[in-house]
């Protein structure tokens, strides 16, 4: 049961990052002009991140208090209005503002509280291993990654889309009712046991807000078509997937202050070679399990808000790139990923944990 509960949220999550990608995102420019241009059209956007990532915690803190509410299959069925709101908007038509702005309201507030979902789960049911989050986790680089490239290629797509959605409410309603999400974590030996509680918690937010940050400048020039966009998402959903089985084995500390610091000179020098670059992405990836496990083990009977924070660090460390364009550069870069390997010495253990999964 627990198998099929994580290939449930694991699909669907790839599932609800595409459709969202989809949703909001603006090929053909009518978005912009529907809205009155582009700044209006930027807050649209901004508005989607906010409410994705911002609003996690707070969804994740009640669902730690009702676990039998079924925050995924709820996300996944107000994603589905939300991609309905834009479906049928002929091109230039000023009066379907509203639908624009309700559209995104309902993706946002949907993807926030099918990631909670599926954030418990996979912590609830982690059987003392960082593996499960990170497979969970993974599969939404590849839902960005081709929803992006999807933008504008699709026509007539709405009967897929909502196929989709549908098929992903019942996969979450299925899992849920076979696996329920009850229960403490039972993740050890991730988080330092040396440094006080709040300087291991804000040291682990820091890293994930740095190396968000850090994401924001990676220099990669060789990215210059849809299909190499691809090619990106595919190495993050790599990193993040392995990141969790490299903790299990070889610790969290060891695995995140290797991986980072071994990411800094594939980053640099695969500027304009893929191959380089991608080893650098999946590197540089490897984290975001280690930082989730941190957070999970210091705040064991609240999954939810664990997860919520980590995505609100991310949220705050790409801020910054909504309004300025930062571009690539090393020089923002190198630092990044140097502070965030050094709050992970300092908030990470290498403890192996005895529960199997």
């Amino acid at each position: 049961m627990k198998n099929f509960s994580l290939f449930a949220y694991t699909f669907s999550h790839f599932a609800v990052d595409y459709v969202c990608l989809l949703t909001v995102l603006d090929p053909w420019g009518y978005r912009t002009e529907i809205l009155g241009g582009v700044q209006n059209y930027a807050l649209f956007v901004i508005t989607y991140n906010f409410l994705a990532f911002g609003l996690q915690m707070v969804f994740g803190a009640f669902c730690d208090e009702h676990r039998k509410f079924p925050a995924g299959a709820f996300g996944c069925f107000l994603v589905l209005l939300g991609a309905l709101c834009v479906a049928f908007i002929p091109e230039s038509y000023p009066e379907y503002t509203f639908n624009l702005w309700a559209s995104v309201i309902l993706v946002g507030i949907g993807n926030a509280f099918f990631h909670v979902g599926g954030g418990i789960e996979s912590l609830v049911h982690s059987g003392g291993k960082l593996r499960r989050s990170g497979i969970f986790v993974s599969s939404g680089a590849l839902g960005v990654a081709l929803g992006i490239y999807n933008a504008g290629r699709t026509t007539g797509g709405i009967g897929v889309i909502t196929f989709l959605m549908i098929f992903c409410m019942v996969l979450c309603l299925a899992a849920q009712r076979k696996n329920p999400s009850e229960g403490e974590c039972e993740i050890k030996g991730t988080a330092s046991e040396k440094n006080a509680l709040w300087l291991v918690v804000s040291l682990a937010l820091f890293s994930v807000l740095i190396r968000s940050f850090g994401g924001t400048v990676i220099p990669m020039e060789w990215k210059n078509t849809a299909e190499l966009g691809l090619v990106s998402g595919a190495a993050a959903f790599g990193g993040k997937f392995i990141g969790g089985f490299a903790a299990d084995k070889f610790g969290a500390k060891r695995t995140g202050i290797s991986s980072l610091l071994l990411s800094v000179p594939f980053l640099a020098f695969g500027k304009d070679i893929i191959f380089v670059s991608v080893i650098g992405i999946i590197l540089f990836n490897m984290t975001m399990p280690i930082t989730l496990g941190i957070l999970a083990e210091k705040f064991p009977k609240n999954p939810g808000i664990a997860f919520g924070l980590t995505t609100a660090a991310l949220l705050l460390g790409a801020v910054p790139s909504f309004f300025v364009p930062l571009g690539g550069g090393l020089l923002l870069l190198v630092p990044a990923v140097l502070v965030s390997a050094v709050c992970i010495y300092f908030s990470a253990d290498n403890k192996k944990s005895i529960t199997e999964v």
